[in-house]
């Protein structure tokens, strides 16, 4: 027992009394909360500056560019008197897209034919080009039909029959798990499990490459410091997953206590991968440079910007070794999709499997470790 409490005090020592890893394990924690949400909390984009080249200059030109700056999307900034002019500003980063009506627009409406009004949109920010879009080919979408369903009435059509030709089926979008439509909704809470686990891993595994040899034995000090990691992120954790989405106004299903549940395996599986990759690489400098570059592969390989089932199977393999990958899973279900604690138990099970096998390689690694140091005469001077 007195191993025990020794590696933990060693633990407490290492995190708090270094001022690396207090910087990393706790002070980056809260800019991370207070900086990275913050760009995201409108959730979506709107009024995206769009340039107007209207070449008809008739009252039908000017109820479509109407309704397209009406919207919440766009909006109409400036009116160009030709695509030249347009693309200027474009270029210029003054507009995201372009609205063309031709000429003629009017003239083909009232005949019944087909006007091409073009939509140019900066497809190089990948977000922006689908809101000018949305913004842009939903009114005129909705202009054509009701042009089209007045001219069937003109010809003696009953207005129930026209509207059902112009339109034969009434499209309901119901936005499940993310009311907004939102990009806040989607990617916050699976960016602040990815942020807990890289400030964990870089912090826990810099102590790690500073420590000296445990003399206790091997499962005691492991025990020691997961007891350490389980106590400070009590706090740390239920800061991520449950205040901060309740500020950012993010929806929540699910529950505390279950939340707290998932919490604890990723915690430790978390903590005992750093043990081992601070074993692998030894020197604090390369452990750094070896967990930042491996951010970015972590934020792929976790299936919410590079989805599980495009994910070449080698790679998804891997991913499953990953902590981050089954805590999103279950902490995106669990929270904003309602799913009950039995839904996710396999995710549950991962974690905990993944605790049991990096434990086990950790006690190995320390116990090689303290073998090694007792037949060294220079390392136990």
């Amino acid at each position: 027992m007195s191993a025990f409490i020794n590696a933990a005090r060693a633990e407490l020592r290492g995190i708090f009394a270094d001022q690396q890893v207090r910087l990393i394990m706790i002070a980056a924690l809260v800019i991370y909360a207070l900086i990275y949400p913050f760009p995201y909390r409108a959730e979506l984009l709107r009024d995206i500056p769009v340039v107007l080249v209207d070449l008809d200059r008739s009252s039908s030109s000017a109820e479509l560019a109407r309704r397209v700056t009406s919207s919440e999307a766009v909006t109409l900034a400036q009116d160009a008197p030709d695509m030249i002019t347009a693309t200027r500003l474009v270029q210029a980063r003054q507009a995201y897209g372009v609205l063309l009506i031709p000429e003629g627009f009017e003239r083909d409406l009232l005949r019944g034919r087909q006007s091409p009004v073009a939509i140019y949109a900066d497809a190089s920010y990948f977000l922006m080009y689908q809101r000018v879009m949305q913004g842009a080919a939903v009114p005129l979408r909705q202009m054509g039909a009701e042009v089209e369903m007045g001219r069937l009435i003109a010809q003696g059509t009953m207005p129930d029959v026209a509207r059902a030709q112009v339109s034969p089926a009434q499209q309901i979008e119901v936005p499940l798990f993310n009311p907004a439509a939102g990009y806040a909704t989607y990617v916050l809470p699976a960016a602040f499990v990815l942020i807990l686990q890289q400030t964990m891993l870089m912090g826990l595994a810099l102590v790690a490459t500073r420590r000296q040899t445990g003399t206790g034995h091997p499962v005691w000090n492991v025990l020691g410091r997961m007891a350490v990691w389980t106590a400070l992120y009590t706090a740390l954790l239920p800061l991520y997953l449950i205040l901060l989405p309740a500020l950012y106004d993010l929806p929540f299903l699910g529950s505390p206590a279950a939340i707290l549940v998932l919490g604890l395996p990723f915690i430790l599986a978390t903590g005992l991968l750093a043990q081992c990759v601070a074993a692998l690489f030894r020197r604090g400098e390369v452990v750094q440079v070896v967990l930042l570059a491996l951010g970015l592969p972590f934020f792929f390989l976790s299936g919410f910007a590079w989805p599980l089932e495009a994910i070449p199977d080698h790679l998804n393999w891997i991913a499953q070794l990953i902590p981050s990958t089954a805590a999103i899973d279950a902490v995106v279900r669990h929270g904003q999709m309602g799913a009950e604690l039995s839904d996710i138990q396999h995710r549950l099970w991962q974690l905990w499997g993944l605790v049991g096998v990096f434990g086990a390689l950790v006690i190995l690694l320390e116990t090689r470790q303290q073998a090694a140091s007792a037949s060294d005469p220079a390392q136990q001077s």
